[in-house]
């Protein structure tokens, strides 16, 4: 069964255009002879694109036909809380949906996506029937109930909506925030900022505490050492966290000992901030981030960051599908754990 990647490598594209193209995004911008290439590259390593998979599903349920090995027997929608505006810079989403694909394609299960609208409702691109859906993030009641007019098998990954109605898989985020602040005052950190949201969108997309604010409030209060001054409140963007940074180095507050990332999302703002004032890492102020992903891996110095194991949420929501097709499974909530991957932007003090 061809992979994502394999696809990707022959065709020279990165594997989230070979996901699009697959699924016929009709977002997608790219030449034709780029989505011919991945048509091809695909036939030729034996993927059957959702049409094929569907028809060739039918005509072994006629009577007599012959089950064929490495057929898809099921598809799936896959939702996401973000547009591709908003993917493209917050990357972490945007890599679970690949991962996503990657462990479907290995089930032999094909994938379609759902797009909203012009009236912000969720739709597919084509009529074929879904057997489920994963959906990514945060949405609303009203977008949930889009979910439903296609299938109730519904599992939601990164979210849990409704604990009693819906499987749902997420980060141990009371676990991170305790590796994070324990790397910290190991090397004896104590005044340590929070740069990110202090409010953001909950399981049904209404504002509410950030999860990973709440957990550093509270492990700080703990420790009578809680300072709101150190809480630097930003959107979850790069330009949002470059701009608070900014403001609140300009406001001659004490540069904190340690600043904790609450998402890898803020890393490139927070950078240029730092690099403006001539603010080295770990030096001067040590650093840790939020989800692992290339922003934090690859940035000048590498910063340790809290790694969410996506391969292990995107295995744990398929493994829930497959429990909801056979009728075998009460409604529950996975929670993944968290590891600390430590690359030296804290050092002892």
């Amino acid at each position: 069964m061809a992979t994502l990647k394999e696809i990707a490598h022959i065709a020279g594209v990165s594997s989230a255009t070979v996901s699009r193209v697959l699924n016929q995004d009709p977002a997608l911008s790219v030449t034709e002879e780029t989505r011919e290439r991945v048509l091809e590259a695909a036939k030729n390593l034996g993927y059957r694109t959702v049409q094929q998979r569907y028809h060739a599903l039918q005509s072994r349920e006629e009577p007599g036909a012959q089950k064929q090995p490495g057929m898809a027997e099921r598809r799936i929608g896959i939702a996401q809380m973000f547009e591709m505006q908003q993917l493209s810079e917050d990357i972490y989403y945007m890599i679970l949906k690949n991962v996503l694909d990657e462990v479907c394609f290995e089930r032999h299960w094909s994938t379609v996506m759902l797009f909203r609208n012009d009236q912000g409702h969720f739709i597919k691109n084509d009529d074929l029937p879904v057997d489920g859906i994963v959906a990514i993030g945060r949405f609303t009641q009203g977008e949930i109930r889009d979910f439903h007019c296609y299938t109730d098998k519904i599992v939601f990954l990164d979210s849990s909506p409704d604990e009693e109605k819906y499987c749902s898989i997420v980060p141990n985020y009371r676990l991170a925030i305790r590796q994070v602040l324990h790397c910290f005052w190991e090397h004896r950190y104590e005044k340590v900022a929070y740069l990110g949201s202090v409010y953001t969108f909950g399981a049904t997309k209404e504002l509410t505490v950030d999860p990973r604010f709440y957990y550093y409030k509270n492990s700080l209060l703990e420790r009578e050492s809680y300072d709101a001054d150190l809480v630097i409140d930003c959107e979850m963007n790069s330009s949002s966290s470059y701009a608070a940074l900014k403001a609140y180095l300009e406001s001659g507050k004490d540069l904190p000992e340690g600043i904790f990332a609450a998402s890898d999302v803020v890393v490139p703002g927070m950078l240029k901030a730092l690099r403006e004032y001539q603010i080295r890492i770990p030096e001067d102020v040590g650093i840790i981030t939020f989800n692992n992903t290339s922003l934090s891996q690859l940035s000048e110095p590498p910063l340790t960051s809290v790694e969410v194991f996506l391969r292990e949420n995107a295995d744990a929501a398929a493994s829930c599908m497959e429990l909801l097709w056979q009728e075998k499974i009460h409604p529950k909530q996975i929670i993944i754990s968290c590891r600390l991957e430590e690359r030296g932007s804290v050092k002892e003090r």
